[in-house]
């Protein structure tokens, strides 16, 4: 059964509830990972956690692509369209990087505040919405070409050229500005897949469960690739950015193979749907607000002498991130 309801499908709010417990994750590995020795067990368990959650930010942005297309109107009008993505989004943006801004800087600089804003740089997860609000800018004059296999193969070209160019040859610091990771180009590819399955929707669901078999191989395949890639790397003696970063052709692969996985499945509604349903809807106060609560807690961990390396961490960090995160969004409602 094909499952759109009101033009919205339900692996959308399975992808992004899952996403965001991705980046979460991420940003918690990481702790890990920049705080212990490579030959440690528990960064190795961290490097795992940290890769396979590595698809988090394609699948956001492929999401993107399905519900930009499914909502769009020829007739709205371009600042309608604008204005109502804007309004979803930006309200709270902003109110985030006043208090990011003043949580890391005790202070209320306007021009470094309106800087942090525009380039996302209030705190290291916020250049994803500046990212997005780039997407929504241009969506309007792109959207006829986005979906299409020609738009498909363009983007592929784009986006898996950057990433093998930025990946394997040295670049001037000019060039590395430019293909900095809140380029659109770098991520144009995801954006113009979720824009295809989108304009091919019924077609993209029956395929995937068809063929569930062979994408559960290649997505078992590239799950190990992934991870291989970054342990090869860091073996090697690369610096962590360059062996854990989205910007490599393993993640690339892995993404696809992951969004494709969870297209196959057969969801039926229950109790554990309902759950991811409301992290769903949840999700872009948790991105927003989960980093601050992760910050404090390695403080706390800090000053009371307390080791952030070890399984006990990940967890109390984990969920203290994504329940402390709900609360807040909750909590916005009484306000």
């Amino acid at each position: 059964m094909i499952r759109i309801i009101n033009k919205r499908v339900l692996q959308m709010d399975i992808i992004r509830a899952i996403s965001i417990l991705a980046v979460v994750l991420i940003h918690v590995s990481a702790l890990i990972i920049y705080r212990s020795g490579f030959d440690s067990n528990m960064c190795k368990l961290s490097i795992i956690i940290n890769q396979i959650s590595r698809f988090s930010v394609p699948a956001f942005i492929l999401i993107s692509g399905i519900g930009l297309t499914l909502s769009f109107k020829e007739d709205e009008g371009y600042f309608k369209f604008i204005k109502h993505r804007f309004n979803k989004i930006i309200p709270s943006y902003i109110l985030w990087c006043v208090i990011y801004t003043y949580y890391t800087t005790r202070s209320f600089e306007i021009n470094n505040l309106i800087n942090s804003i525009i380039h996302g740089s209030a705190f290291y997860h916020l250049y994803y919405i500046p990212l997005i609000i780039e997407f929504y800018l241009v969506y309007p004059f792109i959207h006829r070409v986005i979906g299409t296999k020609w738009g498909l193969l363009i983007s592929f070209l784009l986006t898996f050229g950057i990433i093998v160019f930025t990946r394997y040859y040295t670049m001037s610091n000019e060039i590395k500005w430019f293909l900095d990771k809140k380029n659109l180009l770098d991520w144009i590819f995801y954006f113009s897949f979720g824009a295809f399955i989108a304009k091919n929707m019924e077609r993209c669901l029956i395929l995937t469960k068809k063929y569930r078999n062979l994408i559960v191989i290649l997505f078992l395949i590239s799950t190990y690739i992934v991870v291989n890639d970054c342990m090869s790397s860091l073996k090697l003696g690369k610096d962590i950015e360059y062996a854990v970063n989205f910007m490599r052709p393993s993640v690339f692969i892995y993404s696809v193979f992951m969004i494709l996985f969870i297209f196959s499945i057969q969801w039926e509604k229950n109790i554990f749907l309902n759950i991811i349903n409301y992290i769903s809807k949840s999700s872009y106060s948790i991105y927003l607000s989960h980093a601050i609560i992760l910050d404090y807690l390695v403080i706390y961990y800090s000053k009371n002498s307390l080791s952030l390396v070890s399984a006990a961490f990940v967890i109390k960090a984990f969920f203290a991130a994504v329940i402390g995160s709900m609360l807040i969004n909750e909590g916005k409602k009484y306000l």
